[in-house]
C-alpha cells in the first residue's frame, strides 16, 4: 500500500464566505430616552355640538317644564276632588280607646292665632257638631293669643256650631291673651300646674321709618291727604304725636279692651268691676289663675278627659283627635298665603299690610 503524503494547507482567499471575521468585543447596550413632552401640554381639542345633541337637550328641558306643569295641574285635581268643605278632610286619631258610639272629639288650638287659622278650627268644630256619636267636646289650647278678630271669630265658632254639647276647654303651656279669649268660650277650663294663662288686654304695634329711609337710604316719602286723621298711624311719619297717639287708644285699643272684659265677665259669671282689676295685661299660674276665678280645675289632659266624660254622662268613651292628612298642595305650595316670606314679598297689600298698625289680643313674653 502506497503511502500518500497530505495535502499541503493551503491559504484562503480574501472573497470566500467561509473566511473567518474577527468578532468584536460585546459591550453596553445603548440607552433610548423618550422625546421629550411639548410644555405645556396642548389642549385637548373641544367637541363641537351637533345638531343632534342641542336637540336631544332640548327635548329633556322641554321634559321637565312639562311633567312640571302636569304635576301642578294634578295638583289642581286634587283640590277640585277634595273639595267638599273642610268638615270632611278631618282624620280622627285615637287618643283613648273606647265605644265608636260614644266619642270625645279633640280640637287643637295652637300657636299665633290668626284668620289663616279660623276656617280649620270651624271645620272640626263643625264635623264634632255634626257626628252624633260624638257627646263632647275638648278644646285644647297652646297659644300666647293673636289678632283681635280671629281670636273672636274661633270664639264665636265654639260657642254657636258646638250648641247643645259640651265644651271644656284644656289649656296647655300657654293660654294667654287671645287664647284666654278662645277658652272663655267654653263652660269650663282646666290648666295644667304651670300653664301661663290670663293677660287680659290689647296690644297695638307699627312702625316708624322715615328715619331709616332718609338717613341710610336718602328716600324721602311724600304723603298727599284730604282729612286730617286719614293716614293715622303714618308709618312714613316722623314720630307720633300725642293726638294721634290718644285717637288710636281710643278708636282702636278701647273697644278691643273692652270687648275682651265683657267676655271673660260673661263666661266667668264675674262682676266686670272685678275682671278689670285683673285686666292689667298681667300673666298668671294656674294656681293663682284658680284663685281669681279665670279658671275652675288643675289638672293635665286626663283632667279634662274626666270633666268632658262626667259632662255627656259616660263611664266609657273613645277620645279622638281630629287631625288634617298630609296633602300634596302643601308639598307644592299651592297654599302659600300663609307661609309667603314677608322679606320678598313685596305687593302692595302687603305692604299696606304691614304699614297697618297690628292690634293684637298677644302675650309678647314668651
Amino acid at each position: 500500500m502506497t503511502n500518500v503524503p497530505p495535502f499541503p494547507p493551503t491559504e484562503p482567499s480574501s472573497g470566500s464566505p467561509s473566511a473567518a471575521s474577527p468578532v468584536p468585543p460585546a459591550g453596553p447596550a445603548p440607552v433610548v430616552r423618550p422625546a421629550p413632552a411639548p410644555w405645556p401640554p396642548a389642549p385637548a381639542p373641544r367637541r363641537r355640538w351637533g345638531p343632534v345633541r342641542i336637540l336631544l337637550v332640548v327635548l329633556f328641558v322641554l321634559s321637565l317644564v312639562g311633567n312640571g306643569v302636569l304635576l301642578v295641574t294634578l295638583a289642581g285635581m286634587l283640590a277640585v276632588i277634595q273639595g267638599g268643605g273642610l268638615e270632611e278632610s278631618f282624620l280622627e286619631k285615637t287618643i283613648e280607646k273606647g265605644p265608636s258610639s260614644a266619642q270625645i272629639a279633640v280640637i287643637r288650638v295652637e300657636g299665633i292665632i290668626d284668620e289663616a287659622m279660623e276656617p280649620g278650627v270651624r271645620g272640626a268644630l263643625e264635623r264634632a257638631a255634626h257626628d252624633a256619636s260624638v257627646k263632647a267636646v275638648i278644646i285644647r289650647i297652646d297659644s300666647p293669643g293673636g289678632g283681635l278678630t280671629a281670636s273672636d271669630m274661633i270664639h264665636n265658632d265654639i260657642r254657636t256650631i258646638l250648641k247643645g254639647k259640651p265644651v271644656i276647654a284644656a289649656m296647655d303651656g300657654v293660654a294667654a291673651s287671645g287664647g284666654y279669649y278662645i277658652a272663655c268660650a267654653a263652660p269650663e277650663i282646666v290648666a295644667q300646674q304651670t300653664t301661663i294663662t290670663g293677660s287680659i288686654g290689647v296690644i297695638g304695634q307699627f312702625f316708624f321709618l322715615s328715619g331709616l329711609l332718609k338717613d341710610k337710604l336718602g328716600v324721602v316719602p311724600v304723603t298727599l291727604k284730604m282729612g286730617a286723621q286719614k293716614d293715622w298711624p303714618n308709618m312714613f311719619a316722623p314720630d307720633m304725636t300725642p293726638e294721634q297717639a290718644d285717637y288710636l287708644m281710643t278708636t282702636l285699643l278701647q273697644p278691643g279692651y273692652d270687648r275682651f272684659v265683657d267676655v271673660v265677665a260673661e263666661s266667668r259669671k264675674m262682676p266686670r268691676d272685678e275682671v278689670l282689676k285683673l285686666a292689667t295685661g298681667r300673666v298668671f299660674m294656674a294656681k293663682e289663675a284658680k284663685e281669681v276665678k279665670l279658671i275652675d280645675e288643675i289638672g293635665y289632659f286626663d283632667k279634662a278627659i274626666e270633666m268632658a266624660k262626667k259632662k255627656a254622662g259616660l263611664s266609657k268613651a273613645r277620645v279622638v283627635e281630629y287631625v288634617q292628612p298630609f296633602r300634596l298642595l302643601d308639598l307644592l305650595g299651592v297654599q302659600s298665603k300663609a307661609k309667603s316670606s314677608l322679606l320678598m314679598d313685596l305687593r302692595p297689600e302687603r305692604l299696606a299690610a304691614l304699614a297697618s298698625p297690628r292690634i293684637m289680643y298677644l302675650w309678647t313674653g314668651n
